[in-house]
């Protein structure tokens, strides 16, 4: 299996975030692909390539050109602005009542564009952000090219991020993206199965009302698990794209015999639908010890999650997401790769 990877990334790091009563450095960091990168060497997963630069017409036609430029320039924009360093976040988020549209300055546009403070921006996450589609693109081209499968390893993750909402660590929908991408290329339809922790928000929203691209998600219960207000099962898709959207909440403490059986019933859907192409939202979130997840998946559950992706026997997209127990994170990616090719 070809992977795509590039190096910078790293610059997107030393930011903080608030968990429940204090700041922690963010989880999503760059030692998350480091861990990656040593098991995929150590397995034997060698066929790795740089990503080949695209321009933003791919990703217009999934966000708001405007939320596209305030990514681009925020990091800069907030320090002209305000004088100091450090990392911008909002402190003030659209609520009902409030009108939704960015002001000019700084402020105004991170209390329009983003809905959480695990969004900041510092001086290399923009290079981070165009650098994780084109990853995106360049491991979508080969499977549009005929290639059976393909992982693009990006970060930052994307499935938390609308057409112009970022929020979750998520800036641009990578795997939106790439979905779009395929459908504008000539496939019919196009699934997106989505393994992360937790629900896709931005995914979901992105396709709510259309046909042509399912999305089906397996995730922790919205009731008492990030994203809180999306994700629920009656989410089944709007308009047009009435059952369309699959979600498959499961409960805290989910092991893999109630995992497999949300699987089961997401590859059925997935079969029924018979789409051209599958893009993965591979996130190793479920596990067990992940320090913002609460299901208990072991190791080698990833290598069943593969398994049962290869039974669907559609080219296939995998798209780096979520995962942050660092130490297992390579393992664990590596299992559903390792499993997906049946090794």
């Amino acid at each position: 299996m070809k992977i795509i990877y590039g190096d910078h990334h790293r610059g997107h790091a030393g930011a903080e975030e608030l968990m429940y009563n204090r700041m922690v450095p963010m989880f999503e960091k760059p030692e998350r692909m480091d861990h990656i990168l040593r098991r995929l060497a150590e397995t034997g997963f060698t066929d790795l390539s740089p990503p080949a630069v695209h321009d933003l017409a791919a990703v217009h036609r999934v966000h708001d050109p405007r939320f596209v430029r305030f990514l681009e320039t925020a990091y800069q924009r907030w320090t002209t602005e305000t004088g100091i360093g450090g990392f911008a976040t909002a402190y003030v988020f659209g609520m009902r009542g409030m009108k939704q549209v960015p002001g000019d300055s700084i402020q105004a546009m991170l209390s329009c564009y983003t809905f959480d403070v695990c969004v900041p921006f510092v001086a290399g996450t923009w290079t981070a952000i165009r650098e994780a589609v084109d990853v995106t693109l360049t491991a979508q081209a080969l499977v549009a090219g005929g290639a059976p499968a393909a992982f693009a390893l990006c970060r930052p993750p994307g499935h938390h991020a609308s057409q112009d909402l970022a929020g979750g660590y998520c800036y641009i929908n990578n795997a939106a993206v790439a979905a779009q991408a395929f459908r504008d290329q000539g496939a019919a339809r196009v699934a997106i199965l989505d393994v992360d922790y937790h629900h896709g928000n931005g995914s979901q929203r992105i396709f709510y009302d259309r046909p042509d691209i399912l999305y089906v998600s397996i995730h922790g219960r919205p009731e008492e698990e990030y994203p809180f207000l999306m994700g629920f099962a009656d989410e089944t898709g709007a308009g047009a794209g009435e059952g369309f959207n699959v979600n498959l909440p499961l409960t805290k403490g989910t092991l893999w015999s109630a995992y497999e059986s949300a699987l089961v019933t997401a590859a059925a859907r997935i079969h029924s639908y018979s789409p051209d192409v599958l893009v993965v939202s591979l996130g190793a979130d479920a596990y067990k010890d992940d320090p913002v997840s609460a299901f208990r998946l072991e190791s080698e559950d990833f290598i069943r999650i593969g398994a049962a992706v290869a039974r669907l026997n559609r080219p296939t997209l995998f798209v780096m997401e979520g995962g942050y127990a660092v130490e297992a994170l390579g393992v664990n990616i590596v299992n559903a790769l390792s499993g997906f090719l049946n090794l």
